[in-house]
Parts: C-alpha cells; structure tokens; sequence
C-alpha cells in the first residue's frame, strides 16, 4: 500500500526539489527568487494544514511579449549585449527556468509592466520569442517597483553606481520620493552618498556608458573626480582621465589632484594684458564717444558708443579711408 504522506512530509518533499533545482535558477541569475521561493516553503512549516490555503500562491502565466514593457523605475541602464547573447542561448538549450516578474498599472493599460527580468525579455525579444512565463502581481506602487528590481540586482551584484545615478535621479524628478533623505531612507544610503552618485548624470550618457562597462576598474572615487574635471576642462581631458583609469594608470588621489589642478588653472584664468596708451574721444559737448587703447604688443582697440545707426556706415568708411592713408604712408617708409 503506498505511505500517504502527512503534511509536514510534503513540506520537506518541496523543500529538497526547490534545493535540487537552485543550481539551474541560478542560470539565470535570480538568486532572490530561490531566496524567495525557499523563504515561502519554510514558512509552511510554521503553519497549522487548515491555515495554509491562506496563502497565496503565485501561478506562472505565459503571456505575449509584445504585451510586455519595460519597467519605468528600472534600476539598471546599462545592460551588456555578451550577457543577453549568453542567455538567449540558455533560452535555447535549457528553455526559461525562471518567470519575469510583472505588474500592471493603470498607466499603462492592457500592458505587464516588469518588475525584475528586463535581461529574460532582451532576451526572448532578440530570440523572436511570442510568449515568456511571467509571475504576475498585482498592487504594487511605484516604489515598489524600483525597489524590488534594486535588492534583486544588489543580490546578484548586477547594480553599479552609474546605474543608479540614473535610476535615483528619475526618482526624485518624478516624485517617487519626495528628496534625497527619504531615497536614502528606502536604499539604505546616507543623503550625501546619493548626492554624489546623482551628479555624475551631468557627464555625456557615452562617459557614463564606458564607466559602466569598466565598473571593475571605475569606482565612485574615480567617477566623481572625472566628474569634476569634465566640468572644470572639458569631456577631451575627462576622456583622457578615465583612460587612464582604465589602464591602471590613475588612482583616485592622482585624479583628485588633476582635479584640484584643473580648478586653480580656471581661477586663475588667462593672463590680461594690459594697454600702454589710451586715446579718448568725448562729443563738442563733453559726452563720451569712447577710446582707443594702444597695446605693447601692437594692437589697437577703438571702443566707441552712441553712434546712430545712420552714421555708422559714414564713419566706418572716413575710418577706413584715414587707415589706408596711413598703411601706404608706412609702407612709404619701409621701403626708403
């Protein structure tokens, strides 16, 4: 006769098939979805049969995948090609081991809005794939939606700085938080460190792109310094930096005294050169016309005012008659 198994057997019966296929899941990089779904068949065991049915239970939908748009508060803007290459190719020789997580909202009616899987629809999308099994749930806000997106890629150490330069400055631009202390609150960051990482978004999107593909190399330190040399000398000479970043070349320290260079070069500015003589022209009745300043180094400004538009043509040409009287009177000289 076969054993009827109790309760508590078939808690501990899932609990070994969710372990044997964690490795598989991990595939596809949803470390927090077998947190998750672990969590959810131990907690079955703290509860009494009557009460389990109680809980709810999430059934994968296979939904189309042109119904499916991208998550407005997505944490993540710079996706690798290789990595959705690598998992279209999973796609193909192991299928979908794991849903994407969705919602809908009323903003976007008729449409599942992604929660956390923007890499599993990049690549089922790049596969021509119809359909994609998703975990649809309902009632979730927008913070909801950039934060559960988040503590999944901070698991999966997908999530670099430049990612959430972006992603935090929508935030607060749209009003999902109302300031950087409620951010910080939500994120676990101090106010000052999400200040830092909003404003390298004055860099070119192609600065922040290259960082982002370097961020084994390219930490905050150097960002924020190449930062600051991009608004003190220009995208030519924060190229060169990052460069040199890069190549191992720059740490943060020598970045931080180019930096500093960069800000004393733009205090100082160019040297003036001051005029030698100055010759000033006032009207029979005393009021200034303005002035010709002579300088060392052979130039001459003529500054005048209050000319009416009538005159100015007159004058422009009793100018130049007087200066080309005295060009030919000084190549008369030069040639005796």
């Amino acid at each position: 006769m076969a054993t009827k198994l109790n309760f508590t057997s078939k808690v501990r019966a899932g609990m070994a098939v969710e372990r044997a296929s964690a490795g598989e899941r991990l595939a596809d990089g949803d470390v927090v979805g077998i947190a998750q779904r672990d969590a959810s068949v131990v907690s079955l065991v703290e509860v009494a049969p009557q009460e389990s049915a109680a809980l709810a239970v999430h059934a994968v939908t296979r939904i189309p995948v042109e119904d499916v748009v991208s998550n407005p508060y997505n944490p993540r803007a710079f996706y690798s090609a290789e990595t959705i290459d690598e998992l279209a190719e999973s796609f193909a020789t192991q299928g979908q081991i794991t849903p994407i997580l969705v919602t809908r909202l009323p903003d976007f009616p008729g449409k599942y809005v992604i929660v956390d899987g923007e890499r599993r629809i990049r690549a089922a999308r790049s596969r021509g794939d119809k359909h994609i099994d998703a975990d649809v749930r309902d009632g979730l806000d927008n913070q909801n939606l950039y934060l559960r997106a988040y503590h999944a890629n901070k698991e999966r150490e997908e999530q670099t700085v430049f990612d959430d330069a972006l992603a935090w400055k929508k935030l607060l631009d749209d009003g999902v938080y109302v300031d950087q202390v409620e951010l910080g609150v939500a994120v676990s960051e101090d106010p000052k460190h999400i200040s830092k990482v909003i404003s390298l978004t004055s860099l070119p999107p192609y600065l922040l792109q290259r960082m982002a593909q370097h961020r084994k190399d390219v930490g905050l330190g150097h960002a924020y310094n190449i930062k600051l040399i991009f608004d003190r000398a220009g995208a030519s000479v924060a190229e060169h930096w990052l460069g040199q970043v890069i190549e191992g070349k720059a740490s943060v320290r020598k970045l931080e005294a180019a930096a500093s260079a960069e800000a004393g070069a733009r205090r100082i500015g160019p040297r003036r050169t001051h005029y030698q003589s100055r010759v000033q022209f006032n009207r029979p009745d005393g009021v200034a016309l303005g002035e010709l300043k002579l300088f060392g180094d052979g130039r001459a400004e003529l500054n005048l005012k209050g000319i009416a538009a009538a005159d100015q043509q007159r004058l422009a040409e009793r100018m130049k008659t007087v200066i080309d009287e005295w060009a030919a009177e000084m190549d008369t000289v030069e040639a005796s």
